[in-house]
Parts: structure tokens; sequence; C-alpha cells
């Protein structure tokens, strides 16, 4: 769970951003092929990879009339950009990848969400700034690094089954939110248990670039 989203949901209750959210979130590819081949490869061009081409995992356009300005735009999309070897590394199941619930609005959320045996994860790419991170998580939140990057172990009370690593980029951050299965919980797996080693593994799909 992403707990940036849930600021929009409350807000959205109070009727002043319904039609926002209603008009800017989105889990389906915007655009039509052709769109969705422009900014794949547009990625390509500013990343030097190969992304994921099934048009369910594409990313929403970046731009609208809810946009706010002066926020870059989320560069790492984790749908087409984290590789399967690089899920199986983590202890998921690649074949579980499917687009979460993408924002685009005051801020701009990417996501993309698996499952695995002991966790299932949600990866939330976004261009919120680090300091509004540290202001909204800082208070349930321990200073570390995740290969290098400056990053933060959360632990929202709002939320308690998930624990999330956050890792800071050039866009704003991106968040590695886990929860334990079933088979987590009967295993004694414990909140945070494993979620540094999944964000270890999968944070070098970021590029170190971004």
């Amino acid at each position: 769970m992403n707990p940036w989203k849930l600021g929009v949901v409350v807000i959205a209750a109070t009727g002043v951003l319904g039609s926002l959210v209603a008009c800017s979130t989105t889990t389906e590819p915007s655009g039509t092929g052709a769109a969705e081949s422009t900014q794949q490869e547009s990625a390509q061009t500013s990343s030097s990879r190969t992304t994921l081409t099934e048009s369910r995992l594409q990313p929403p356009e970046q731009q609208n009339e809810y946009t706010t300005r002066g926020r870059p735009e989320v560069v790492f999309d984790p749908c087409t950009w984290i590789s399967d070897a690089a899920v199986e590394k983590a202890g998921l199941d690649p074949t579980t990848r499917r687009r979460g619930q993408d924002i685009v609005a005051e801020y701009t959320f990417l996501t993309c969400d698996f499952e695995g045996n002991l966790r299932d994860l949600s990866v939330n790419s976004g261009n919120v700034t680090w300091e509004e991170d540290l202001q909204k998580n800082g208070g349930h939140s321990e200073a570390m690094t995740v290969n290098g990057r400056e990053a933060l172990l959360v632990q929202d009370p709002a939320l308690e089954s998930v624990c999330s690593v956050h890792v800071r980029t050039e866009a704003g951050l991106v968040m590695f939110s886990s929860s334990r299965t079933h088979e987590g919980q009967e295993a004694g797996l414990q909140r945070c248990d494993g979620a540094v080693e999944i964000a270890t593994a999968l944070e070098p799909e970021i590029g170190a670039e971004n």
C-alpha cells in the first residue's frame, strides 16, 4: 500500500478531489498503441535498456490537466523496467506481475504489484520529494542505505501489515512495500522480515543515473 495514495483517497472522500482522482488515476495504459510505442522508445533512449512491451503493463501518460507543474516526470517504471531475473532474486513470482493503481495528479506514482510465497510486494515510483517523504514518514522510519542509496525503513502505524523500504531517486523516491502472505505468517515472519532483502535485490533495476 502506498501511504501517499491514502491521502488522495481521504481528500477525495470530502469531494474536493473526487473528480481529480477519477480522471487521473488509472490501471490501464493510456493512449493508442502508437503512443505506447513512443513511450517505450523514449524510455529506451533515456535509459539505454530494453523495457517490457506488453500492452497491459505500460504506464500512463504523465501530463494531463491535473498534473502539478514543476515536478519532474517519473523515469523509472517498475512494471516495465524490473526484469524477471530480479523479481525471482527477490523471492517473488514474475508471472504475477501486474499494473497497480497509478496516479498522475498533484504528484505521480507509477505502480507495479508482485506476489510471492512468503511476501507480496507493491513497488511505487514517484516524484514526491525526499524532504516531503521525511516530513510525512520521518516519525515512524529508520534511516538506512540500500546498495549505497539513501533509504528509509518505514513502519506506518496506519498500515500495520505493511513494511516499506523507501529509496531516494533523482525524481523523488521508490517505495518497496511488502506484506506477509498467509504462508509467511504461518512460517513466523515478523512484519519487516525479508523487506530489506527484497529492496536490495530490486534497487539496481532503478539505474544509477536515476
